[in-house]
């Protein structure tokens, strides 16, 4: 099996795992109006494809190096649309989920 069928079979594992949680996330949490909410979507989405972009791209550089290298930036990279989702709703004050009185 060549290197690039390895890496298109590993992309298509990743990109669900990689655009469902994030997704999943920003419609089931919060309390943003719905326009506000599709924005955000709309964001997360422009987010999850440019970070798996880079993130594949850096992880076939670093994989001729190191493997292991490889796979920390693909794992730090699932992170990233979750960080913009927190970072959007703590810093905008509004879209957090409140305790019932």
């Amino acid at each position: 099996m060549s290197d690039t069928t390895v890496w298109i079979i590993g992309l298509a594992f990743f990109a669900p795992l990689h655009y469902l949680g994030p997704t999943l996330v920003v419609f089931l949490t919060g309390a943003e109006a719905p326009s506000e909410r599709a924005t955000l979507l709309r964001r997360i989405v422009i987010d999850c494809s440019l970070s798996m972009l880079l993130a594949f791209a850096l992880a076939v550089w670093l994989a001729r190096v190191s493997l292991h290298a490889a796979a920390v930036v693909l794992l730090i990279a699932m992170a990233l649309p979750y960080a913009h989702i927190w970072i959007r709703r703590r810093f905008s004050g509004r879209g957090s989920v409140q305790p019932p009185p």
